[in-house]
């Protein structure tokens, strides 16, 4: 009995431990494979958190450093937009305000003041006051940007210099002094030539002859 005992227990042992073992085996298994799942995770979660960092960080230099519009040549704004729409509201008013201008010569070899008094007193488009303004505003519009001033634009400078010889010009026919009214209408007209070559315009003759 003692014996049958002892082959029974035997028998039990070498069953249970092949069960036992594959049980033990399948459980590192199950535990290596969430192990597994568990570092993919955690190395997915950091190079996504890592990720959203980095965008972080762009978006907020971007936001500290905005970047700055280009400014083109050939006008104030891109592409010479601006300089393009001044010449298409002045160039016809400078125009007419240069062979109402150059009309004037006949006038004082003529002793017409009459005339010439009439063209500095209008408003209308082709008289001293509609030129001097669309004169003056067509010269400002050939800039290379928008920060330059006025006065350093050589189209402005042509212009003032043309406009100076006009006011010379006209205080000598204040004066009743026509040789000098004259003298000062020469000169006057080649400055006005100089002026219209940097607005881009053709000489004060062609502007003459095509009105």
């Amino acid at each position: 009995m003692i014996v049958m005992g002892r082959i029974s227990f035997t028998v039990c042992c070498w069953l249970i431990l092949p069960i036992t073992a594959f049980q033990v085996s399948r459980n590192l298994l199950t535990k290596s494979v969430r192990d597994r799942q568990d570092a993919v995770l955690w190395s997915t979660r950091k190079d996504f958190v890592a990720t959203m960092t980095g965008a972080s960080l762009v978006l907020a230099t971007i936001g500290a450093f905005p970047l700055e519009p280009a400014v083109a040549s050939g006008g104030a704004t891109a592409g010479g937009v601006y300089l393009l729409s001044a010449k298409q509201r002045y160039n016809d008013r400078v125009s007419k305000g240069v062979a109402g201008f150059l009309a004037l010569g006949a006038a004082l070899e003529n002793g017409d003041i009459d005339s010439v008094r009439a063209f500095f007193a209008s408003e209308e488009v082709g008289s001293w006051k509609d030129f001097s303004a669309a004169g003056y505003l067509l010269a400002n519009a050939f800039r290379r940007n928008s920060s330059a001033a006025p006065d350093t634009l050589p189209s402005v400078k042509k212009w003032k210099a043309y406009t100076a010889e006009v006011e010379n010009m006209n205080k000598a026919l204040k004066k009743k002094d026509t040789k000098k009214a004259l003298d000062s209408y020469a000169v006057a007209s080649l400055a006005l030539d100089e002026y219209l070559e940097k607005v881009e315009l053709p000489p004060g003759k062609d502007l003459l002859v095509a009105s």
